[in-house]
């Protein structure tokens, strides 16, 4: 829980809940969607611990819950847009702007983590698309990965409009730079 001093009182508001700890894909495996004669609706199909939770979370967020289970290979997006505190609406507002893929690479803690930057390379959007130790994975699960994190990146740009993320997401050099990653800095366990 959170809680927000007030000014005038000085005493303490609760500001956030339980609630905000669940995440869309642990309620989206929890409910099924079910056809009814105007289309399909999202169903809880669960009543165990925490049941009224979960139903407040369906009833908040019916519209992207029944995305999500519509559309599973979008899960990455949904989920890096709840992490990142965006909307369709939100993203739309770095249409114009001048954004480019990052890579970090961290020699120390073997974390590789990729974003949507500026040119500044400041971070944008709250959350990275993707963050991996290089040590914990195979060639082939490192590879899927970065396939994925460009997919998601692609994703963005198309919710945003933003043409040029979009062709940066696209780009041979991303793929070929993180690969040289894995290749130079992975130590077989």
């Amino acid at each position: 829980m959170e809680f927000k001093q007030e000014l005038e009182t000085g005493g303490f508001k609760m500001i956030g809940s339980n609630e905000t700890s669940l995440k869309i894909k642990e309620v989206a495996e929890k409910c099924r969607l079910v056809k009814t004669e105007t289309g399909v609706k999202v169903e809880l199909a669960y009543t165990g611990p925490n049941a009224s939770k979960y139903m407040q979370y369906v009833e908040k967020n019916r519209e992207e819950l029944t995305k999500y289970l519509m559309n599973p290979d979008e899960a990455d997006l949904y989920e890096w847009m709840e992490q990142s505190h965006q909307t369709p609406l939100t993203l739309k507002k770095h249409e114009k702007e001048q954004l480019i893929l990052y890579v970090n690479f961290d020699p120390v803690t073997r974390m590789v983590m990729t974003g949507i930057a500026d040119d500044n390379v400041t971070m944008k959007l709250g959350a990275p698309l993707m963050e991996v130790n290089v040590d914990q994975l195979t060639r082939d699960e490192f590879k899927l990965k970065i396939f994925n994190m460009l997919l998601l990146a692609d994703e963005i740009a198309v919710l945003m409009g933003n043409l040029d993320l979009r062709k940066m997401s696209n780009i041979q050099i991303v793929k070929t730079y993180l690969n040289e990653i894995y290749d130079k800095f992975h130590e077989n366990p």
